[in-house]
């Protein structure tokens, strides 16, 4: 069966790009950008059919998390992905990045490939995708328009001008990967190759599956699948899908409006900044006085929260510009 899903893929991506020729998939069109859906996206996931005790009605905690992670990562080689590694943003500064699979000859880092034939739509744009189902959190703010200003900013740093995010569109339907197959959270039972998913808000439990007090601690977290197979042969993970969550138990706000809360789109920069593969930078320290942590230097990549920031300047600029400035040459 392995040797048989890259054809069925091939042949998927050949009736997505012959299928109905004037359905653009660019965003920019007349619809509203808050109501957008593209069907070529949505409806074009790679199902998949694993047997693992999620599907009886268990919820694991995060004790168990290795162990089942290994488990279901051996049922997924099947499809020709693995999920690599969790990265999470903390109210407590202890934020951490987990790796789940190890590649061998200290391969941690993975990237992107452009014009990957693997992806729902192979070439060089990103495109995102993001859970109209679950939108707005239980202290009432709404996500979605926050959610697109963060990938126009990110979008939008100069030294990335071939990069490119299109909206893919807003579901429907609740496109969660992990939330449902890794922790039986509800969800897709499907993944979206090569798109960065949005996969929305999340009850305090999910996080706690995560880590030890994760309900109360982990703010948001971005998952990282990679392929089994490195198609360009440089050593380096290819990234097959990314999924972004937030916790709900935080009040999410719009700090500039509010005064009070954890402002969404600084948390979502962040996020958005492991989806396009930088990791957690600065060194913590604290103030023994008052007890607050901070990090040197300040920037939005660092491990904890510290209130709004939603500029991507210095290190995060500098950290994104390593990764993306060549793009797409291979």
């Amino acid at each position: 069966m392995r040797k048989i899903f890259p054809f069925c893929l091939l042949l998927l991506f050949i009736a997505l790009g012959c299928d109905n020729q004037e359905e653009n998939l660019d965003p920019d069109r007349s619809e509203d950008q808050l109501t957008f859906k593209n069907d070529k996206i949505l409806k074009s996931k790679i199902e998949v059919n694993l047997k693992n005790d999620f599907q009886k009605g268990k919820k694991f905690s995060n004790t168990d998390l290795t162990d089942q992670v290994a488990q279901i990562n051996q049922q997924l080689k099947t499809y020709g992905i693995q999920l690599e590694k969790m990265e999470y943003l903390s109210a407590d500064g202890a934020g951490q990045t987990v790796f789940f699979n190890n590649r061998g000859n200290k391969q941690l880092s993975s990237q992107f490939v452009p014009n990957d034939p693997r992806n729902l739509v192979p070439g060089t744009d990103i495109y995102y995708i993001v859970d109209g189902t679950q939108l707005t959190t239980s202290s009432g703010f709404n996500i979605l328009e926050s959610t697109i200003n963060v990938m126009n900013t990110w979008g939008n740093v100069t030294c990335s001008d071939e990069l490119n995010l299109p909206l893919g569109g807003i579901s429907d339907d609740d496109i969660g990967f992990v939330s449902n197959v890794f922790f039986g959270f509800g969800g897709s039972a499907g993944f979206f190759p090569g798109v960065i998913v949005h996969a929305g808000i999340l009850p305090k439990a999910f996080f706690d599956a995560l880590a030890p007090d994760g309900g109360t601690g982990i703010i948001g977290v971005t998952f990282t699948f990679t392929w089994t197979e490195d198609i360009n042969e440089d050593g380096i993970g290819d990234v097959a899908i990314k999924e972004i969550y937030y916790n709900d138990y935080f009040n999410f706000q719009d700090l500039e409006v509010t005064d009070e809360g954890i402002d969404y789109e600084t948390v979502s920069l962040h996020e958005v900044g492991h989806a396009l593969n930088q990791a957690h930078f600065g060194k913590l320290s604290r103030t023994e006085s008052n007890q607050k942590f901070h990090f040197s230097p300040r920037a939005l990549m660092n491990a904890g929260y510290t209130g709004v920031n939603r500029v991507v300047e210095k290190t995060d600029n500098a950290g994104h510009c390593s990764i993306w400035d060549a793009w797409p040459a291979e």
